[in-house]
């Protein structure tokens, strides 16, 4: 049994201040990871992380998103890189001190894009850490981009990916709000979270920005978990739930009443 399990940046970082790492609730949620290894309700993991307030914000001051624009955004690219291998190497590091044999893999060294879009990936060196019982962790990157130098692809790409390639039984998406609310819950108090949503009932990301977002991060899950809709046809069971308490990988993971569910359809298991 295959899961990818994706830390949000939000869940990770407080996204408005720099390098603003939650240190416990890393430790706390690598402890987590390891009782599910040990428990057995986790078996075979893949690791993405986003990137937080390590990224985002120099990505947006230097209009890294937009692609290579001028020269001086290679320098900035460059440092935005080293900056976000400190979460990187955090990230491991708190893996390893619960007795996790994660190992770091960088999506810009086995990925490359092409307009935005990811245009070829090659993953079999992760499958073999995977083989032997690691735990390979990427996270997101920037990508070389055979038409604008560079792009940026976002983790809940990365995952899905992951789980498209690898044929993955559960994709998980962590974060900092329970789930997709009918409201923004952080700043309405009757907010109302949907236990379960059907990619059928999404008309485009203009209907989950309108109605069921809680941020432009939520519909951007959304959108990359619309790719997997085959996979989630067979049988891949997708969710989307908050890590912030003790308790939640287990209660995903073991069909409890947490956060999100999403189906693929009226055909899909429910």
């Amino acid at each position: 049994m295959l899961t990818v399990l994706k830390l949000g940046g939000a869940l990770l970082t407080d996204k408005s201040r720099p390098d603003s790492l939650r240190t416990r609730l890393l430790a706390r949620i690598a402890s987590e990871i390891r009782a599910g290894l040990d428990a057995g309700w986790l078996d075979a993991l893949l690791l993405v992380h986003g990137v937080g307030s390590y990224g985002h914000l120099p990505v947006l001051q230097h209009k890294l998103h937009r692609g290579l624009q001028s020269p001086e955004q290679l320098m900035a690219l460059a440092r935005t890189q080293s900056q976000v291998m400190r979460l990187r190497r955090a990230v491991v590091e708190a893996l390893q001190e619960a007795g996790i044999p994660a190992v770091l893999m960088l999506p810009s060294s086995c990925m490359v894009a092409d307009a935005f879009h990811l245009r070829a990936q090659f993953l079999e060196a992760a499958a073999g850490f995977l083989r032997i019982g690691m735990v390979p962790v990427l996270g997101g990157d920037v990508l070389a981009d055979a038409s604008v130098g560079f792009s940026v692809y976002g983790g809940d790409d990365v995952s899905v990916d992951l789980a498209l390639h690898f044929g993955a039984d559960h994709l998980l998406f962590a974060t900092d709000v329970d789930g997709v609310h009918s409201a923004d819950p952080r700043h309405h108090a009757n907010a109302r979270r949907i236990p379960h949503l059907r990619l059928d009932d999404l008309t485009g990301v203009a209907l989950s920005e309108r109605a069921l977002d809680v941020s432009g991060a939520m519909a951007g899950k959304l959108r990359a978990i619309a790719r997997a809709e085959e996979l989630m046809r067979t049988g891949m069971e997708v969710r989307l739930f908050s890590m912030m308490s003790t308790g939640a990988l287990q209660k995903a993971l073991t069909g409890g009443d947490v956060g999100t569910q999403i189906s693929a359809g009226p055909d899909a298991a429910s």
